[in-house]
């Protein structure tokens, strides 16, 4: 299973590939990781980057979308769409078998029903990123096709659901945090930045180079860690979503990687980031159940605790490898 979101442009091209942004999709994998696996005290620290890793990955996707004949984008985002579904939907078989052995058939309710189709979420939750990635190709398709990617900025303020659905529901509630709606969906996040990707490829050329991203991301990463402690103060920090900082830092980050193509060109992390952060993404919570299983079984669930998210990096590095060497081997 490869990765639904390409560092490369999706046809067959003579530019070199943009190793910026394949060591951005590895940052954003570690980040997946963190986010949902032990790391002792510092996760908490450190929560709010990892909230940064999807919208990178949605930004990837929709850079490469782009195209100045409207009718390409329609058939690379059609494309993309026919990839994305058999993976999200054999992810979903595979989820759902792992837990049978245990706990038999989790899936009693139309309500859960529901939520998969809406959100993706079965027996796992993280595979929510793909079915947000297969209703926004569906909704952009049919904008390309219909001849209407010059008004696709409409999606770009959506981004702000995110915040005022969950975090910052305070501000439109009266001073009650609430989760006005669950937010990691393609509302939220696909669409909106998907969106953002395709406007940065387009207008690309007239960002100007002297400007300091690195600063402003530095910055607005500062800004994720400290809007942490500052909502508690308040007596908020509540619900899910991302932090302000989170969002920004997540388009800095990506604008600065596109100024500096060849950053990382040659590395570890390109490879990781070109070749395995899809399967990352995919497998890492079965490769998290194994090890901790393994790990407490063994009397060192403490070492899991700590160091949880480093080995489950690790090992999801070393199935994807597996993987996509059986990819090779059968030629798919």
């Amino acid at each position: 299973m490869t990765t639904t979101a390409p560092a490369t442009p999706p046809a067959k091209s003579s530019r070199p590939p943009v190793s910026s942004l394949y060591v951005a999709k590895a940052f954003a994998a570690l980040l997946v990781v963190i986010a949902h696996i032990p790391l002792g005290a510092l996760k908490a620290w450190i929560y709010p980057w990892t909230l940064i890793a999807v919208p990178i990955f949605f930004l990837i996707s929709g850079y490469f979308l782009y195209s100045l004949d409207e009718s390409k984008s329609a058939e690379r985002t059609w494309q993309s769409l026919k990839k994305t579904i058999p993976i999200f939907l054999g992810l979903t078989l595979f989820y759902w078998l792992m837990v049978l052995p245990n706990h038999g058939n989790t899936v009693h309710s139309w309500e859960q029903i529901q939520r998969f189709l809406i959100y993706g979420q079965l027996t796992t939750v993280h595979l929510w990123f793909l079915m947000a990635m297969i209703q926004a190709l569906f909704i952009l398709t049919l904008v390309f096709r219909w001849r209407l990617g010059r008004y696709i900025w409409i999606f770009v303020p959506l981004m702000l659901t995110a915040l005022l659905g969950a975090k910052y529901s305070f501000l439109i509630t009266g001073g009650e945090e609430r989760e006005l709606v669950y937010v990691f969906n393609s509302v939220c996040y696909a669409l909106p930045f998907m969106a953002t990707g395709y406007l940065i490829k387009k207008y690309e050329s007239k960002i100007p180079a002297c400007f300091p991203w690195a600063l402003l991301s530095f910055l607005t990463l500062a800004l994720a860690i400290a809007e942490q402690p500052l909502l508690l103060s308040v007596g908020y920090n509540k619900s899910q979503g991302p932090y302000i900082g989170s969002l920004l830092a997540a388009v800095l980050i990506f604008i600065w990687a596109l100024q500096h193509k060849s950053f990382g060109a040659g590395t570890w992390a390109e490879t990781i980031g070109a070749k395995y952060s899809g399967n990352i993404y995919y497998f890492h919570i079965a490769v998290a159940t194994i090890i901790s299983k393994a790990l407490y079984a063994a009397g060192m669930g403490p070492v899991y605790e700590q160091l949880g998210s480093a080995l489950v990096f690790v090992g999801s590095i070393a199935v994807a490898y597996v993987i996509v060497r059986l990819q090779d081997k059968i030629g798919v």
